[in-house]
């Protein structure tokens, strides 16, 4: 035979193999499709039968069926979930069911998701709850303001369990760094309290004088301690050196020296019927409340008093400490 005779008879051949490898494929992927649409039905109608008798099972799955693993076969009576496994009572955003068919030995677990548009229906019919989310981001210890914070909508079992669902009038602050679309709880949001601010440093040792104190509200790292009534302070000094922006606490102050040795002294007493002012110099130091003796200039005599503020003393009786009257 000639040589392009062979050549070409070859070539024909081999043309015919590929439309028969061709066709074999299209058939297998057709029966494959159909398998699985068998599967498909059998699930779906499992499902349906599902919601019709489970209390909580109202919903339709998507089953992954397109895995060429699982090999599923041409089967007349596929069984769901034999052993019973899938409750009734929830429909769960996804699933894994078991499949039989008897009749090929065949088995395999089947993953199935919960429909999309399901899923938003459902969540549309539950209850929500109000919760609030920060708008922008917060420092710890800033003060929320009204655009700080949007109210939203928020299923129940979306959101914490210490959410903020409602605020009481109060002025909150920041009890830490908040972010943007964070939920606010509880824990987020500190209460403000008024405490005494110092203004301006003190040294120790010096008085506490109103031009170096202010009343301020504050939420965060509020100490205990925290004095919050500028009552009776000009009566007490720093113990240590105070800054400005601090929050004075009861541990930063001791009592004042109200009156030193050698001062003169305001000395009131007062009776029943009568009342004696009379200025006295001071024999040594007195704090608030101590009992100090002081002499009166004019007759050398001396008398024990209460100290009763700075630069004052006063007694219900002048007592002498050396004979005589004062």
């Amino acid at each position: 035979m000639p040589a392009t005779f062979i050549h070409g008879l070859s070539a024909v051949l081999l043309m015919a193999a590929g439309y028969v490898h061709a066709d074999a494929q299209t058939l297998d992927t057709a029966a494959t499709d159909s398998t699985a649409a068998n599967l498909g039905d059998a699930l779906n109608h499992w499902s349906r039968k599902l919601a019709e008798t489970g209390g909580g099972f109202k919903a339709t799955y998507d089953f992954a069926l397109a895995d060429k693993r699982l090999a599923i076969p041409d089967c007349s009576n596929f069984i769901i979930d034999p052993m019973n496994r899938v409750p009734l009572d929830t429909a769960p955003a996804s699933l894994s069911v078991d499949v039989r068919c008897p009749d090929n030995n065949w088995q395999r677990r089947i993953r199935g998701r919960r429909h999309v548009d399901n899923m938003a229906d459902e969540e549309q019919a539950q209850p929500t709850v109000e919760v609030f989310t920060a708008t922008r981001a917060l420092k710890k210890g800033e003060k929320l303001t009204s655009n700080a914070f949007a109210v939203k909508l928020a299923l129940p079992h979306r959101s914490p369990q210490n959410a903020v669902t409602h605020l009481q009038g109060k002025q909150y602050y920041a009890a830490r760094q908040l972010l943007p679309g964070r939920i606010l709880i509880e824990s987020d949001l500190a209460v403000g309290q008024r405490v005494v601010v110092l203004t301006q440093a003190i040294p120790s040792r010096s008085l506490i004088a109103r031009e170096h104190i202010a009343i301020q509200e504050r939420a965060v790292d509020v100490p205990r301690d925290a004095i919050r009534s500028l009552k009776g302070l000009s009566m007490l000094a720093a113990n240590r050196l105070l800054h400005p922006g601090d929050i004075l606490r009861k541990r930063d102050l001791a009592k004042a020296k109200l009156i030193k040795r050698g001062q003169t002294v305001d000395v009131e007493s007062l009776g029943k019927h009568f009342r004696i002012a009379s200025e006295l110099v001071a024999l040594q130091d007195g704090y608030l409340g101590d009992q100090i003796v002081l002499r009166n200039p004019g007759s050398n005599r001396r008398v024990s008093a209460v100290v009763t503020g700075m630069g004052t003393a006063g007694s219900a009786k002048r007592r002498c400490v050396r004979g005589g009257r004062a």
